[in-house]
């Protein structure tokens, strides 16, 4: 485990993290992994992520600053101007919501599925909403780990073949098309 600081770090790395909030417990759960969120670094010490109040772009420092451990990984051949179609695709979803009815899609497809679902019931509508929203315009709205995957696909490199819709931040480290930068935090 190599510690590394954002120096070693290029536009269009993923960070895999694991926050200390309840909801990081919960996805950790229903996903069966050791990673809650996923975030895009573009470069300058910012990351672009999907959090619970939307697509933002925030610095490095404050998208790590619950995080208990934090892990980046960089995509094998992305060429330069790739990882610049990755960021830009990031940039132009600033703004847009979370989606919510997404994050429960995904979490249906793992072992624990249910345990994602649970946070969401009170949010059924909204959920619903979400849901036919996202079919309907897949790049409406974004889950984390959605965003990052979908950032590569508009790229023409995908990280994974799993669909970014069913994704979950644990799909990125466990694909064979990213290789290991080191820890940023380290429990």
């Amino acid at each position: 485990m190599g510690m590394v600081t954002q120096a070693a770090l290029q536009a269009a790395d993923v960070i895999v993290s694991t926050g200390t909030g309840a909801v990081s417990g919960v996805i950790r759960a229903g996903t069966l992994s050791r990673y809650s969120h996923a975030a895009l670094y573009i470069g300058n010490g910012e990351v672009i992520e999907a959090i619970g109040e939307g697509v933002v772009r925030q610095s490095l420092a404050d998208a790590l600053r619950d995080d208990v451990l934090a892990v980046a990984y960089r995509r094998v051949g992305l060429s330069s101007s790739q990882a610049s179609q990755v960021v830009r695709f990031a940039a132009r979803q600033v703004g847009k919501s979370y989606d919510y009815g997404g994050v429960v899609g995904s979490s249906a497809r793992t072992a624990g599925g249910t345990v994602g679902r649970v946070i969401f019931i009170p949010l059924g509508v909204i959920q619903g909403a979400a849901a036919v929203a996202n079919m309907l315009s897949p790049d409406s709205s974004f889950f984390c780990s959605e965003l990052v995957l979908r950032a590569f696909e508009d790229a023409g490199a995908p990280i994974t073949f799993i669909s970014a819709t069913m994704s979950t931040p644990s799909d990125i480290p466990g694909s064979h098309r990213m290789s290991y930068v080191g820890h940023l935090k380290s429990q």
